[in-house]
């Protein structure tokens, strides 16, 4: 193999004057002198007779040259930062500390319990957390710098084992004094030609793609009119009266001029898993695997009939929407 004709530092250098684009402010960075920078640039550029920055307005910018190297210079750092990770999550796990990554977007009372699972081995356990996205947990997983992730499913990902820890209907999320608000359940049906908000179409297509399909098979072709990225940008949307939306019901409590009403198919869930990487037999994420499923079945969301009870104000507003006196 041959060897790099540059090192990492060289590497570090560059990318660091990219981030900042100044010299002085790189150096304090990296905690080198500006003479120091500019002599690990200077060997990028000697090695290869090209010219990584120009100064434009008084910054640093990459030229088209630059621009290339850096982007597969970055790739190169990113891969290297990987290994150490990886090498840091095995030895880890021999150490009997496991690496658990999360997502932001689970249900507070199933994060409750994730943060809080205990391991009981012939060593003690220490667990260590990680919050982010599903995509990112479940790329760690893959890649090995986490053990084992909780995040939203479905997944498609060959290389996980994966199991279901936490369910919860859907509901409909309906603006008070809408004429649907004095209805004790929801159909499919009832949404035809309504105004709909996508939640999360973006991030989750599987789960928007499931909703319209369900609705598809009655008839129904949705009429999104907003997207909406997250649960309170939707509820925001419905506050407003721009239409109705889904989302699960634990996302949905306690906001004024919404009124929450249950689906009578009840069909559509949010669920949430657990998963490790389909080739990796420890018997610790075994352990892991097991303790979190015994705990979630306490925290799964008990299936019945959501009920808001209307103030007199908002059962006015329906009447009225209804042209009921």
């Amino acid at each position: 193999m041959r060897r790099p004709k540059v090192k990492l530092d060289n590497l570090m250098a560059l990318m660091t004057v990219a981030a900042k684009h100044n010299v002085d402010d790189a150096a304090d960075e990296l905690g080198l002198s500006a003479s120091g920078v500019r002599k690990q640039l200077d060997v990028i550029e000697n090695t290869f007779g090209i010219r990584l920055f120009e100064k434009i307005g008084g910054r640093m910018m990459l030229t088209r040259d630059g621009e290339q190297f850096y982007e597969d210079a970055m790739r190169g750092v990113e891969q290297i930062v990987l290994a150490e990770e990886q090498v840091y999550a095995r030895q880890a796990m021999r150490d009997h500390h496991l690496v658990v990554g999360h997502s932001t977007n689970l249900p507070p009372k199933l994060i409750a319990v994730i943060t809080g699972i205990q391991i009981e081995d012939t060593h003690p356990v220490r667990i260590e957390h990680r919050s982010g996205l599903t995509s990112t947990t479940v790329r760690g997983v893959i890649e090995g710098s986490l053990h084992a992730g909780f995040g939203i499913l479905p997944i498609r990902a060959p290389e996980l084992l994966i199991r279901t820890v936490y369910q919860e209907p859907l509901v409909a999320c309906i603006p008070t004094g809408h004429r649907l608000v004095l209805k004790s359940m929801i159909s499919p049906q009832d949404f035809d030609g309504e105004p709909f908000i996508a939640v999360s179409r973006e991030p989750w297509p599987e789960r928007h793609r499931e909703i319209e399909d369900h609705c598809a098979g009655f008839g129904v072709t949705l009429n999104v009119v907003a997207d909406a990225y997250s649960a309170p940008e939707a509820l925001a949307y419905v506050e407003q009266k721009t239409g109705i939306c889904m989302l699960p019901v634990s996302s949905v409590a306690g906001h004024p001029g919404i009124t929450v009403k249950s689906l009578s198919t009840h069909v559509l869930i949010r669920r949430c898993g657990v998963f490790v990487r389909e080739d990796n037999r420890s018997p610790l994420l075994q352990k892991l695997v097991e303790v979190s499923l015994r705990l979630a079945e306490n925290t799964r969301w008990k299936r019945g009939p959501v009920s808001i009870t209307l103030s007199a104000t908002d059962r006015e507003d329906s009447r009225k929407t209804k042209g009921v006196s």
